[in-house]
């Protein structure tokens, strides 16, 4: 017997048996598995991309400092960050003067641009470090860039300075920005903002580098 399929559902049959679209013909197959499907597309054709991240666990919460480490939880974030990035290095990277937000930044395997912590404060990571760089400088010379990838390590108010310069206040408190900052509890995610077309949209990537366990 001979059986005919109307063209729609015979295209459709060929789709479902095809499965979601494979990841691994794009640069960072690692970063757009976690992403939501429904704007893969998207992300694909993108000609900029900035990947905004809180840094990593530190020592202890009450530890504030600008020389305050990362716990070894932290330091196996940076890791599993690194992994996800994948290579090559991303072409530019920021981060805040903080020694825990360096440390998060150097997981995208290129050297990184630091900038002060807040506006006026010329400490840095280390006890002779002298930071001329502010925040706006960093902001514009990302925004006239044309790197493809960049990665920013910052705090969780500064992280979401970055979302509001680049998409606006209600996208940022969409993807969890509430009251201009991250929750205390909110480690991990990651920021994909991407542009398409001229315009810069922000999707996140929960949990994509947290790692298990305490500290």
């Amino acid at each position: 017997m001979r059986l005919i399929f109307p063209t729609l559902a015979l295209l459709s049959l060929l789709a479902a048996c095809a499965g979601p679209e494979a990841a691994s013909d794009f640069d960072r197959p690692a970063l757009l598995e976690l992403a939501p499907a429904g704007i893969a597309a998207d992300l694909r054709r993108a000609d900029r991309n900035i990947l905004v991240v809180r840094h990593a666990r530190k020592i202890a919460p009450d530890c504030n400092a600008l020389d305050c480490p990362l716990s070894p939880l932290g330091g196996a974030m940076v890791a599993r960050l690194a992994d996800v990035i994948g290579s090559p290095e991303v072409d530019q990277a920021y981060s805040s003067a903080a020694c825990r937000t360096l440390r998060t930044a150097e997981a995208g395997g290129r050297a990184v641009t630091v900038h002060q912590a807040a506006n006026g404060l010329e400490a840095g990571c280390a006890a002779n470090d002298l930071v001329t760089r502010s925040r706006a400088d960093a902001f514009a010379e990302a925004e006239a860039s044309d790197a493809r990838w960049t990665l920013v390590a910052e705090h969780s108010n500064t992280s979401c300075l970055w979302l509001e310069r680049f998409v606006g206040l209600a996208a940022s408190q969409t993807v969890g920005c509430s009251d201009g900052r991250l929750a205390d509890t909110a480690y991990g995610d990651i920021f994909w903002l991407y542009r398409t077309d001229g315009v810069w949209q922000v999707t996140v990537l929960p949990a994509a580098f947290e790692v298990e366990g305490e500290g």
